[in-house]
């Protein structure tokens, strides 16, 4: 009997700008000399979003303290298919815990370590061709409670997985708010009419981006 998989999908890319309206049609322009970059009117902005969303500083470390969570889950699910009753409800109820106490932790630990040696016994009976009745007993009992924790874990597994997306798009939400707050400020005190997405354009004078001034007040 093989476990559910449990895995999260990667967290998603910043999605700056997105609550300003900024335009998505491609912009033409022609080959222009340096002195001629120079010279454009700055009253058009951009912004590189790849570049803002990798050097936000508190942003990244946000998005890696919840991958380390989902991380976490992942390797800590497979250990349910083995609990008893008891020891299933216990585990349900301290594992979607975003903080645990000490006592807690300890006590989840001791769950993971109980379920995963379950598991590696049942996969050693498995593999032994000399097994006696009381082997057979014992594989029967732990295969009867895999089987009897498959809906159980399945519905864990999606309900951690849910949780878990919602954390990430709250966290997405708060630091493009931020974000776009700044890109906001900047765009005010530099008289800009727009702001554009880097990607947005085929080419920009480099004069009129302001992705370094909007990260140095971010971080």
């Amino acid at each position: 009997m093989r476990s559910p998989h449990f895995a999260f999908s990667r967290l998603r890319t910043l999605p700056l700008l997105a609550t300003l309206g900024l335009a998505s049609a491609c912009v033409l322009v022609p080959t222009l000399t340096i002195a001629q970059t120079q010279a454009i009117p700055s009253t058009v902005g951009v912004v590189d979003e790849d570049k803002l969303a990798d050097g936000y500083k508190a942003y990244q470390n946000a998005i890696a303290d919840l991958d380390k969570r989902a991380q976490g889950l992942d390797a800590k699910i497979p250990a349910r298919e083995y609990l008893n009753d008891t020891e299933g409800k216990a585990f349900d109820s301290l594992v979607v815990l975003s903080t645990l106490a000490p006592s807690q932790q300890t006590q989840l630990d001791g769950l993971v370590k109980t379920g995963t040696d379950r598991k590696a016994e049942f996969l050693g009976l498995i593999g032994n061709a000399n097994r006696t009745p009381a082997n057979n007993a014992r594989l029967k009992e732990l295969q009867d409670i895999a089987t009897k924790n498959g809906a159980d874990l399945q519905r864990l597994s999606q309900n951690l997985l849910e949780a878990i997306r919602k954390q990430q798009d709250d966290v997405d939400k708060s630091y493009t708010d931020k974000a776009n707050s700044v890109v906001i400020q900047v765009a005010a005190e530099k008289k800009l009419v727009a702001v554009l997405r880097k990607k947005a354009l085929v080419w920009s004078a480099d004069n009129i981006d302001i992705t370094a001034e909007v990260l140095k007040r971010l971080n």
